[in-house]
């Protein structure tokens, strides 16, 4: 079951933990696709709720990597770590690495949800076993007609493929894989030069 490939390049949406990878050069696999979609010029995107999720990790990992030097305890440390103390120079860190993604990577299109897609998202929120930060990456993608979610996060995988299958007609060419599956997924879908 093929489908009519409009457009000549495809459009993928990458979650925060794709995002991280690159930013902190910890999978290769998500590196290497990067690279590919930059090289390609192919459309991507990450919504403005997965840059907050960016920031909110930076930062916790900016109070833990403090109250290790501090010397805390570490049952101390987890109990704490969504109560951050942290101070101007932590903020000024965050938001250079918020700059630095967006100045490294200006290919990646940071998108909004509208108010439509919200409401979508609350009702695929209360109608799934996805968690509501998975539900907003899967909606961000519908709202910008992507062809592929791109992610390592094997429980959003397997929980989004379920649920666009029992309404396959809707989500229509909407898929979501790992980034060492995405060129073959591509193809798959109809796409071609793809490397």
């Amino acid at each position: 079951m093929g489908r009519v490939i409009i457009r000549d390049k495809p459009s993928i949406y990458i979650d925060t933990m794709i995002a991280r990878d690159v930013t902190h050069r910890r999978n290769d696999n998500s590196e290497k696709l990067i690279r590919q979609i930059e090289n390609g010029g192919w459309a991507c995107y990450i919504s403005t709720f997965g840059i907050m999720e960016l920031i909110d990790i930076e930062q916790e990992e900016l109070y833990v990597r403090n109250k290790l030097i501090e010397f805390e305890t570490l049952d101390n440390i987890i109990s704490t770590r969504k109560q951050r103390s942290l101070i101007r120079k932590d903020f000024d860190r965050c938001s250079d690495y918020i700059d630095n993604f967006v100045k490294r990577y200006p290919f990646i299109q940071i998108v909004p949800l509208d108010d439509t897609n919200w409401n979508f998202a609350m009702f695929v929120a209360s109608d799934s076993n996805l968690q509501a930060t998975d539900v907003i990456h899967l909606i961000s993608a519908l709202q910008c007609d992507c062809d592929v979610i791109v992610t390592r996060d094997e429980f959003f995988i397997k929980e989004a493929r379920r649920y666009i299958k029992e309404d396959e007609q809707f989500w229509g060419k909407l898929k979501i894989c790992r980034p060492e599956s995405c060129c073959d997924m591509l193809r798959q879908m109809g796409y071609n030069n793809i490397p």
